[in-house]
């Protein structure tokens, strides 16, 4: 079967998490980054405060790669973080479309507060 035209191909994305490589200071807004390259089909992005936090959106934005085939995708997260924050991980979620259960791939970077 040609894969090229197969819809159920995947590809297993690859993602990465930056912005949070160092600390950050208390109650100043920061932009966290989460690229996702080599993804097939597109899919999409969420972020979690910790492992249980709840699912937030970011802005995100996509393009189909130079190998036509595969996408990359990035999402931007905006927040501001406490001293409560220190040490817990922000988590970028990488799910299929419309299925924000089912966790494809996922990156993260700890909290660091000043």
């Amino acid at each position: 079967m040609d894969k090229v035209h197969d819809t159920t191909y995947r590809v297993r994305p690859e993602v990465s998490v930056t912005g949070l490589g160092q600390k950050v200071i208390e109650f100043i807004e920061v932009e966290v980054t989460c690229d996702v390259s080599r993804v097939k089909p597109a899919a999409d992005i969420y972020w979690r405060k910790g492992p249980d936090g709840p699912l937030q959106t970011g802005t995100t934005s996509s393009g189909l790669n130079q190998d036509g085939k595969t996408f990359h995708l990035q999402s931007i997260y905006k927040e501001s973080f406490t001293r409560n924050d220190r040490n817990t991980k922000l988590y970028c979620l990488v799910t299929r479309h419309g299925n924000n259960t089912d966790v494809w791939a996922t990156a993260n970077q700890t909290i660091s507060v000043a």
